[in-house]
């Protein structure tokens, strides 16, 4: 197919990021009073925190580079402005990415199998991701049509992108399904029901995040046109996994037995759940006194109910389920 196709159809690519870049600066600045009290909470932040957080700024500084690179008509490295402005948003679905698995990992309370899975199914997304990023070619067209860089990827590469994505999706899905479902008694909470909503709703963005992109691609107008859907996909993702982070960070339990933490406590003081594992974080506020050496007691504490504590890792912590 000619340059000149390929610029005349690019059009229709360039309005499309153009109008992505606008919701992503609106959703950006829309809800920079909850990244201003993670920044100021004390005390300091939980690493998914941080994981939310860089997904936050790298969002905007997607926007800044397709925006630079999709307005500037000369003068400028085609093949390394698309390398940097693709990678900044595979760079931003693999962080939304990793909030999910962590939020696998905590309601599976760190089993070593958990751990072991979401991480080999993300390095297998991460690769996917690194592979079609070498593939994207871009090139300066000064055409009549259209002057600026246009973009290509094969198609090959693009496919198996999306297909991994949604096998990845699925898996994570089962896998956070199944976990809640461990916790039988733990069905009155409403944070039980609460995970498993917005499990359900965080995969049915994915799938129309990334089904129309696959079909799309598989019905393979253009090389141009098969980009179309790229990034779109990506920013659904990114909206999804960060307002899903930020409802369970604003999660209050509205019942008294809601802030109830069955834990045992070792003679050692070190913090275990109710299956014998060592807990992860410790719990606030911290218990006292701490029991006498030489056994193992239940107790119940009682959860703060602060908006910006409650973090993926802590599902454990903050609400442990009774099995």
């Amino acid at each position: 197919m000619s340059s000149a196709v390929l610029s005349k159809d690019f059009i229709t690519v360039v309005k499309m990021l153009h109008f992505i870049d606008g919701i992503k600066v609106w959703y950006f600045v829309s809800n920079l009073d909850f990244d201003w009290k993670i920044l100021t909470s004390r005390p300091a932040m939980k690493w998914p925190s941080l994981v939310y957080l860089a997904s936050r700024f790298i969002s905007i500084a997607c926007v800044v580079s397709f925006l630079v690179g999709l307005n500037v008509t000369s003068g400028i490295n085609c093949q390394a402005w698309i390398s940097t402005a693709f990678a900044l948003p595979l760079i931003e679905l693999e962080l939304c990415m990793v909030l999910i698995v962590i939020r696998v990992i905590a309601i599976w309370k760190c089993s070593i199998t958990s751990i072991s899975l979401t991480i080999t199914a993300l390095s297998v997304h991460s690769g996917v991701a690194l592979y079609l990023l070498i593939g994207i070619r871009s090139f300066l067209d000064r055409g009549p049509n259209y002057r600026g860089c246009v973009v290509s990827a094969p198609r090959p590469r693009l496919i198996m992108m999306s297909v991994a994505s949604i096998v990845v999706y699925a898996f994570l899905l089962v896998a956070m399904l199944v976990g809640l479902l461990r916790y039988r008694r733990a069905r009155s909470f409403r944070l039980w029901h609460m995970l498993q909503r917005q499990g359900w709703i965080w995969f049915a963005l994915a799938v129309v995040a990334e089904l129309p992109t696959l079909i799309l691609v598989l019905w393979n107008i253009n090389p141009s046109i098969n980009l179309l859907l790229q990034v779109p996909r990506v920013v659904i993702a990114s909206i999804g996994t960060t307002t899903m982070f930020r409802v369970l960070s604003r999660f209050k339990p509205n019942d008294r037995g809601e802030l109830v933490n069955i834990v045992r406590l070792r003679a050692d003081s070190n913090y275990v759940s109710s299956e014998g594992t060592p807990a992860s974080l410790p719990l606030s506020p911290p218990l006292s006194p701490p029991p006498s050496a030489g056994g193992q007691v239940k107790i119940s504490v009682h959860t703060t109910s602060t908006s910006t504590a409650f973090s993926d890792p802590e599902i454990a912590q903050k609400q442990e389920f009774e099995l």
